[in-house]
């Protein structure tokens, strides 16, 4: 009879005990939860605050207007609508509306996949500094900032590596000195050039490397005619988002050509402005500087009547002339594929670079021959290529010793310019003109003649006509 009763009253005892661990339990498990959603709030009220909160246990509110309004604004810099975010976390656009508007916070793991899909933090959602410190990278440009840097220390290493250039890094002043010691009165040179309209057909066609020998070519010539030494050249190319590989072989023409031509290279600067330039478009351009002594600067002086014009010749086609070309190219494109001859394209003969005729500059002068030289940077019977003809001169052109070259051959027999007005569009290959004493003008010809074809094209002769510094006599051989 006992034995029943205590057992019942055990039973009884456990049960209460039972309920009171558990009870227990339950009270520290409710109490665990809560200290572990008060630090998660005061975590992420500090976060959004930016402030030392969960250090001193300060709560604040999340500000769901300024978290609505970041997420409407990385949503739309992925151009990414308010339904495809909401398809995304599988609710209703509306609510994503509702976030928008700052009326409802999206929940803690939402959180997490909205900033997976507009590929930002977390924390550039709640956090106000993050906010403030928002940018635009050169990335959302368009240009790749870290490789445009990594190009230009490439190209750095082309610079010639002697006693001239002292300092030529990227995106800063060149630094350099020219001896002068064995000159009395030491006068400096300086010009950029640019290619010229053809540029845009050398970008099309693919002809980037000649574009730039072109350029380079150009501004020694332009200081060769005064009799300076070219002594340092720096290039430059503007550009969209280019092929890097392109604008290294770019640079590596400069510097071959300053290679050939005894001029040191100062390094191509890259100004990469995908804003103002679209994919694949460029404009180059080239800087010369030079010095002579002043005594022997080629001022048209010395010209005397009689003297005697030697003609260089240089290939391709004037810069300033390709404006007839491309009406040519316009009312026939069957000449973007013609060839001049059985071997020869005539886009590859028109783009050819022209030369820099530095050695036989320099060879003429060291002889004592060179009185006065002429870039024929227009037409052979253009004015313009005559400057620095002294008053009472001019230049008498033989247009019967001219050498009928193919690629003009090519361009006359497409019968757009007539025979008369033809030399004067064209320099029908002549890219140089020496004026040089009568009676040593055999021994010129064998001086330039060790560098470049040439040919005696005419003399010096008083100004017959008033005003007229060139003109011709005889007609061109366009039939033989």
């Amino acid at each position: 009879m006992y034995l029943p009763l205590l057992n019942k009253e055990c039973a009884e005892a456990h049960k209460r005990r039972n309920i009171e661990l558990s009870a227990m339990h339950l009270s520290l498990l409710n109490r665990e939860c809560a200290e572990a959603h008060k630090r998660r709030n005061i975590e992420l009220s500090a976060l959004c605050q930016g402030r030392p909160g969960a250090q001193k246990g300060w709560i604040y509110m999340l500000d769901k207007i300024e978290i609505g309004k970041r997420i409407a604004f990385y949503r739309r810099e992925r151009n990414i609508t308010q339904k495809d975010l909401a398809d995304y976390l599988h609710i209703s656009y509306q609510a994503v509306s509702k976030w928008e508007l700052g009326k409802s916070l999206p929940t803690i793991e939402m959180l997490y996949e909205i900033s997976n899909l507009l590929n930002v933090t977390v924390d550039m959602l709640l956090n106000e500094k993050g906010w403030k410190n928002r940018c635009i990278t050169y990335r959302e440009t368009g240009l790749d900032s870290q490789k445009l840097h990594a190009l230009k220390e490439q190209i750095m290493e082309l610079n010639s590596n002697d006693d001239c250039i002292l300092s030529a890094d990227y995106a800063d002043a060149c630094l350099f000195r020219i001896d002068t010691t064995q000159m009395r009165e030491p006068v400096y040179s300086c010009v950029t050039c640019v290619p010229g309209s053809k540029e845009s057909l050398a970008k099309d066609c693919g002809y980037n490397r000649e574009i730039c020998a072109d350029a380079a070519a150009n501004a020694m010539n332009y200081l060769l005619q005064h009799g300076t030494r070219p002594v340092i050249l720096k290039s430059m190319a503007v550009c969209g988002s280019y092929d890097q590989d392109q604008l290294y072989l770019m640079a590596q023409v400069f510097q071959q050509l300053c290679e050939q031509n005894g001029v040191s290279f100062a390094g191509m600067e890259i100004a990469a402005q995908p804003g103002n330039y679209g994919p694949g478009e460029y404009r180059v351009s080239a800087t010369a500087i030079g010095v002579q002594d002043r005594e022997k600067l080629l001022t048209g002086s010395r010209l005397r009547e009689g003297d005697i014009l030697i003609g260089m010749k240089t290939e391709g086609i004037e810069g300033t002339c390709f404006p007839f070309v491309k009406i040519m190219l316009e009312k026939n494109p069957e000449l973007y594929r013609a060839k001049i001859d059985q071997d020869r394209f005539f886009l590859d003969e028109l783009m050819k670079p022209n030369i820099a005729f530095t050695r036989e500059i320099a060879a003429l002068q060291e002889a004592g021959y060179l009185r006065k030289a002429f870039r024929i940077g227009n037409a052979l019977l253009n004015g313009r290529s005559w400057r620095g003809m002294p008053e009472g001169l001019g230049a008498c052109i033989d247009l019967e010793t001219l050498p009928i070259m193919p690629l003009y051959r090519f361009l006359f027999d497409q019968e757009r310019i007539g025979e008369n007005v033809f030399s004067y569009h064209f320099n029908l290959g002549i890219g140089m003109v020496a004026a040089v004493p009568e009676a040593h003008w055999r021994d010129a010809m064998e001086v330039v003649g060790k560098f470049s074809e040439c040919w005696r094209i005419g003399r010096v002769e008083s100004d017959r006509h008033k005003d007229v510094k060139v003109w011709s006599k005889g007609q061109i051989r366009w039939r033989e």
